[in-house]
């Protein structure tokens, strides 16, 4: 036999071989009474409704008692518009959600009792969307004496549901399975447990405080009703009012008229004003308070109370400190509901008069000056002027801009020599606002002078340590370091001698 013969022999048996393959591969395994495999079609529940209008599930058991497919299912398929009352009763308390949908329209919902409650968007929408269609994933037993395997002995939410069409569903939710695979729940009055999705049962646990808005208020309609004329705070003992500052003396957005007059701090008046309009809640603690309530959440006593005076209404609150958690207990003044909100969100809260106080001695803008006396032993008057300089670029826009003029003794001296000089002066820090009682000269006096007539007086009196007792307009305002002062005091003589 030549080589090509024996090839082509070879070739046949490998084809052969192949199909046979194949053939066993693709046979019904055990005979050919083998059933073939068939697609679940969930389990067969016989859904009926008894005598008191209920609706029951009845799942298919065999001789033993034995759930014969614990398969998926769906227990009750309404519309949320089918739904006219959810009744709640779980750790949190009993409540009735009311729906009501006008032809044509949207569904409203309401909680019975708390009607005038402004709600959170869209958490009726959750419970009413779990409690018109519920569905299940698997059958997960038959339990006839409330197991504590599954939480039916202690249920963590009863759930009863009116439809439109006068029937009711009844669902009762046990514990979460093991391994986050599902929420327990019970229907009707039947032993079988089912295990659904849990974002489904979730929102069978929700409360009253789940449903009631956590916006705290609105936010301004304005510019103009946004700026209050007057805020009120009152902590750790002490009455601070702050007030819009409107003059041309100072760069700054408030001033502090109580207990002193003095200029507050930028970045903590401006925290403490953005934090009374437009507030969001993380949580909604409590409805309705008892005094009882309010004295174990820490605000029969709150730690700060504020109010603010807009064009448009006035606001006010009371709140704890910070917690560890780095929130406040809040409530409105007059209001009945308590919040928990971001401590970063309302720093009035844990803010204070040393916080509040501007962390300069004075710092007055120079173009509002028309005169600077330093004396230190001995005595320089500097002469400050500013005008306003309009000039045009090639574009033909016109710029404005202010032009300052410094003379001592009727000598200019450049604005940068005497910029950096009235930096160390104006720019003198606050080391703290301990209060003091002064006796004697002063070691530095700075006046100023303004083009609105008016002037402020700084002095500096020695202190223990390194600290100078600032005295502004005859009220002790705090201490400045010595460095600060001395390099204040001694750099006088050195600015006038630059004068030409």
């Amino acid at each position: 036999m030549n080589k090509k013969k024996i090839l082509i022999i070879s070739i046949i048996a490998a084809v052969v071989l192949v199909g046979v393959m194949l053939l066993l591969i693709f046979l019904p395994k055990g005979g050919s009474d083998q059933k073939a495999s068939t697609v679940d079609e969930g389990v067969k529940l016989e859904l009926t409704t008894d005598s008191e209008g209920v609706h029951q599930a009845e799942v298919p058991k065999d001789e033993k008692g034995e759930v014969v497919n614990n398969s998926y299912g769906t227990l009750i398929e309404y519309y949320p518009a089918d739904i006219s009352v959810i009744h709640v009763e779980n750790a949190k308390g009993t409540l009735d959600v009311l729906s009501n949908t006008p032809k044509g329209e949207a569904t409203i919902y309401t909680i019975k009792g708390y009607e005038d409650f402004d709600q959170q968007a869209g958490v009726a929408d959750l419970i009413a969307s779990s409690a018109s269609k519920l569905s299940f994933e698997k059958v997960a037993g038959v339990d006839q004496n409330g197991s504590s395997d599954f939480g039916f002995d202690d249920p963590r939410s009863i759930v009863t549901v009116t439809y439109t069409d006068k029937t009711k569903s009844i669902i009762t939710v046990g514990a979460d399975a093991p391994q986050s695979a599902g929420t327990y729940i019970k229907f009707g009055d039947g032993d079988e447990i089912f295990l659904v999705d849990t974002e489904t049962a979730a929102p069978f646990d929700y409360g009253l405080t789940d449903f009631i808005s956590l916006s705290i208020n609105k936010s301004a309609d304005s510019v103009e009703e946004d700026q209050a004329s007057s805020i009120t705070l009152e902590t750790e003992g002490q009455k601070i009012v702050l007030e819009p500052y409107t003059g041309e003396r100072y760069g700054a957005s408030y001033e502090m008229t109580s207990p002193r007059r003095r200029i507050a701090n930028e970045s903590e008046s401006s925290k403490v004003a953005g934090g009374i309009r437009g507030l969001y809640a993380l949580r909604v603690l409590m409805v309705n308070p008892s005094d009882s309530q309010l004295d174990k959440l820490g605000l029969s006593k709150p730690h700060a109370a504020i109010e603010a005076v807009y064009p448009d209404t006035t606001v006010g609150y009371y709140a704890t400190a910070p917690n560890s958690d780095g929130e406040v207990v809040l409530m409105e003044k007059g209001g009945r509901v308590v919040y928990a909100v971001a401590a970063d969100k309302v720093t009035w809260a844990s803010t204070n008069y040393e916080k509040l106080c501007s962390e300069y001695v004075l710092y007055p803008k120079m173009t509002a000056l028309t005169g600077m006396k330093v004396e230190s032993g001995e005595s320089y008057s500097f002469e400050l002027s500013s005008k306003e300089v309009v000039t045009t670029d090639n574009d033909g826009n016109e710029n404005t801009s202010t032009s300052t003029s410094v003379f001592y003794g009727g000598k200019e001296i450049q604005l940068g020599d005497f910029s950096a000089y009235y930096d160390e002066v104006s720019l003198i820090e606050l080391a703290d606002a301990k209060e003091e009682s002064v006796s004697g000269k002063p070691e530095l006096t700075v006046t100023y002078s303004y083009s609105d007539g008016g002037s402020d007086a700084v002095e500096f009196y020695p202190s223990e340590g390194n600290r100078y007792t600032a005295v502004l307009n005859g009220e002790v305002i705090g201490r400045a370091n010595k460095a600060d002062v001395t390099r204040a005091a001694n750099g006088a003589k050195e600015t006038a001698e630059k004068a030409n």
